[in-house]
């Protein structure tokens, strides 16, 4: 597994993170009565401004303590957040003392929604698309010595991903690794007519219960193209019921750690691995089907089932 590297989301198609149909009767004013609710939580990081003097870097608090010393600032010690579709503005808030805000409005679609962040008369912003009844949890950094377009950064996609409908696409920028610590829970879980579509360099997902749980008739397709996938599950590690499908293709290696098997497979589901090493270090069987699913490993180039290396910074 190459060296995690710092997670850069410039590009986040479609929806992230948790996919949650909320009633459609708060939120921000969108416009459109008849959309679903979507939720951004955000929590800013760092902001990196730059000294005059020294040429050094101001780190998030220290531009809090300063702003809260300007009377002429919108809200002493934070930062406005906005929400802007089509021009319109859907939503705004301040930061709390820790950097964190929240915004919801209404959707119909996916939309691209503009965040602008109004730092003491300093505006920057990012583009992304949202999916609709979405509920988005990042991180954010700014950086105002950064070229034009460039100063603000989702370092992070918090928490783990849930797709229920449509399309859930989540692109790379090279070099960008996929970390999701499923915090106990399932990684990703995807159910409904779900197709989700992941393709970083490195893919790792760890402290899950499942690293993927598809239900269904949803399609997961993880890829990565010039990269590896780590799975470190306390259950299973690819687990499918109904008529899911699974398939995991990668130009490198598949590792899975589970406590129970590598894969599980019931009803009609299908789990598909193409890889040039794929290795399993399980407490059960690694592999178990039941009814009519399938369980495919003839994309592997080899197998090993044994114990798998930890991601660190040597690997």
């Amino acid at each position: 597994m190459k060296k995690v590297k710092n997670i850069l989301f410039l590009l986040l198609t479609a929806m992230a993170v948790s996919m949650a149909l909320l009633a459609c009767d708060g939120g921000g004013g969108g416009g459109n009565q008849d959309g679903q609710t979507t939720v951004i939580n955000g929590r800013i990081s760092n902001v990196i401004a730059m000294k005059e003097s020294d040429d050094k870097s101001i780190k998030f608090a220290d531009v809090i303590e300063m702003l809260s010393l300007i009377k002429e600032a919108k809200a002493q010690g934070s930062i406005t957040v906005t929400a802007i579709i089509d021009g319109v503005t859907v939503d705004t808030t301040v930061t709390d003392p820790d950097g964190s805000f929240t915004l919801s409005f209404l959707l119909d679609s996916a939309e691209n929604v503009t965040l602008t962040f109004d730092i003491n008369g300093t505006i920057v912003s990012i583009s992304i698309t949202v999916q609709e009844g979405s509920i988005l949890d990042i991180v954010i950094t700014i950086d105002l010595n950064a070229p034009p377009g460039d100063e603000v950064e989702i370092v992070e996609l918090e928490g783990p991903i849930r797709c229920e409908t449509g399309t859930l696409e989540i692109t790379k920028n090279p070099g960008e690794d996929l970390i999701i610590d499923g915090g106990g829970e399932d990684c990703i879980r995807t159910a409904g007519n779900c197709n989700l579509i992941i393709d970083p360099e490195d893919i790792i997902l760890t402290n899950c219960e499942n690293c993927v749980d598809a239900r269904g008739t949803s399609d997961v397709m993880l890829g990565t193209f010039d990269g590896d996938i780590f799975c470190d599950a306390s259950e299973d590690g690819i687990k499918t019921v109904g008529d899911a499908t699974v398939f995991l293709d990668v130009n490198g290696d598949v590792s899975v750690s589970a406590g129970e098997h590598g894969a599980k497979a019931d009803g009609n589901s299908v789990i598909s691995f193409a890889a040039d090493v794929c290795i399993f270090d399980t407490g059960e069987d690694t592999f178990d089907t039941n009814g009519n699913a399938t369980i495919n490993t003839d994309g592997c180039g080899e197998i090993i089932e044994g114990p798998l290396p930890t991601p660190g910074p040597d690997m």
